[in-house]
């Protein structure tokens, strides 16, 4: 009897999902699978999930370069730096070839739009606070290990300006830049009204 119970039970808690799952997407309300917040840079894709996910599948590093290659260009964590052998025990503390391995959407932190977790730069450095490393920082020692992102000192993907090697090379370089310029644009339009937005032509071409 029990066993029944407990089969009826299963079968009625699936029946329930199956018409949410019918449900949302007989209506196009996808944003109801949507397990937390969207970080405030993709809310615009928020109503697209095709934008992102093909499928249910996790999304790829091929589907963050098609917005952020430009950015990535000159990123000193690059790709490039962590395929090389030397580095391979740290790719096994954090796989950092992969986009979502610390930037985890709709589980944003420290409001800088994307997961990052707390301690991800203590995974390879945490040397640096460990006063009895021979490689430590003096100061830094005492510092937390979340410190690197919540003091808002270090950018993983462009530490240029604490590099001593970047700083080394650009020692001659005048204090300010020149003063700025605004470009003179001339915007001409080329439609007669605004299109309605439409996520799907603009990101996939259909």
């Amino acid at each position: 009897m029990l066993k029944l119970r407990t089969a009826v039970i299963g079968i009625a808690v699936l029946a329930i999902a199956a018409g949410a799952i019918v449900f949302a997407f007989g209506l196009d309300q996808r944003t109801a699978f949507l397990p937390g917040a969207t970080s405030s840079g993709h809310q615009v894709f928020e109503a697209s999930c095709q934008s992102c996910h093909q499928g249910f599948q996790k999304v790829s590093n091929d589907t963050c370069n098609r917005c952020h290659e430009a950015e990535m260009a000159e990123d000193i964590h690059g790709l490039s730096k962590f395929r090389d052998p030397r580095w391979a025990t740290y790719l096994e503390e954090l796989d950092v070839l992969t986009c979502t391995t610390c930037h985890e959407e709709h589980m944003p932190m420290f409001a800088r739009g994307v997961n990052i977790p707390p301690d991800l730069c203590m995974s390879c450095h945490d040397h640096i606070i460990d006063a009895e490393s021979s490689d430590r920082l003096d100061s830094h020692i005492g510092f937390t290990p979340d410190g690197c992102w919540t003091a808002g000192c270090h950018n993983y993907h462009d530490h240029r300006s604490i590099s001593t090697g970047f700083l080394r090379a650009n020692l001659d370089q005048p204090d300010w830049l020149p003063e700025p310029k605004r470009l003179e644009r001339e915007i001409v339009p080329q439609v007669a009204t605004t299109p309605s937005p439409d996520l799907n032509r603009e990101l996939w071409g259909n």
